[in-house]
Order: structure tokens, then C-alpha cells, then sequence
């Protein structure tokens, strides 16, 4: 294995595009020189797929990061509405118990008497019917 990374290393350090990296500068560098050296042009194509791949791995994180805020956000939302709605419903709770009627009907002075019988079930024709079939089809 040795001789073969052996072989690859002088391959490399005899290869003209190689050498003419090496001869460059850190001014070559700043000024954008190497670019026009045989081993970029070479890779040119390699070099633009890089540069979208990295482009594409931003914005995907950058999607990804606001999406996060938006249902953290959301979650708090839905929170405050449960609140919200338990609160309302409590109260309602509160307004409709048979004491509280009865304050404000006295507070409102409205004429209405609590009724000393209890509620009485009316019963239709077509509801009897049903129990009648049912009571039948039970016994059979």
C-alpha cells in the first residue's frame, strides 16, 4: 500500500497543473490569479457545484430555523387561546348557576317566581311508538 501512495504523490508533484499551483502567491491568491491556473480551469464545473450545494445548504437552514420559530410561536398561541377559553367557560359556568340567576333577577326586579314543581316530561305520540317497539323487541 505504501508504494502505491508512493506513486500517487510523485504523479501529483510531476504533474504540470500541480506545479504551477505551487508556484503561486499569496498576491496571486488575493488578486484571483490561481483561477486561471490549468488545475482550476479544469475544475471549474466542480467549483460552481459547490458553491450551489453550499448556497442550497444555507437557505435549507435558514427555512429550517424559521419554520422552528413559526410553530414555537404557534404552540404559544394555541396555548393562550386554551387559556383563554377555559377562562371564558369558567365564567359562563359562574353566570349561569341557578344562585346567580336568582340575583339577577332580583337586582333586575323582573317578576318571575321559582317554580315549586318539578319539571315534567312531555311525551309525543311517535316518541311513545319507539318505546313501545323497543320494550317489545326486548322482551322477544
Amino acid at each position: 500500500m505504501k508504494e502505491w501512495f508512493k506513486k500517487l504523490i510523485t504523479a501529483i508533484k510531476g504533474n504540470e497543473d500541480f506545479s504551477d499551483i505551487k508556484s503561486s502567491t499569496l498576491r496571486s491568491f488575493i488578486n484571483g490569479d490561481f483561477l486561471t491556473k490549468k488545475f482550476f480551469q479544469k475544475q471549474y464545473g466542480l467549483l460552481i457545484m459547490l458553491a450551489i450545494l453550499a448556497f442550497i445548504y444555507v437557505d435549507n437552514r435558514y427555512y429550517c430555523e424559521t419554520q422552528a420559530l413559526k410553530t414555537i410561536e404557534l404552540k404559544k398561541k394555541i396555548q393562550d387561546v386554551k387559556y383563554e377559553s377555559l377562562t371564558i367557560s369558567a365564567q359562563l359556568m359562574q353566570i349561569s348557576r341557578q344562585s346567580n340567576i336568582q340575583k339577577l333577577i332580583k337586582e333586575k326586579n323582573i317578576p318571575l317566581v321559582e317554580s315549586i314543581k318539578p319539571p315534567v316530561i312531555i311525551e309525543t305520540p311517535d316518541e311513545n311508538t319507539k318505546k313501545e317497539n323497543n320494550a317489545n323487541s326486548d322482551k322477544q
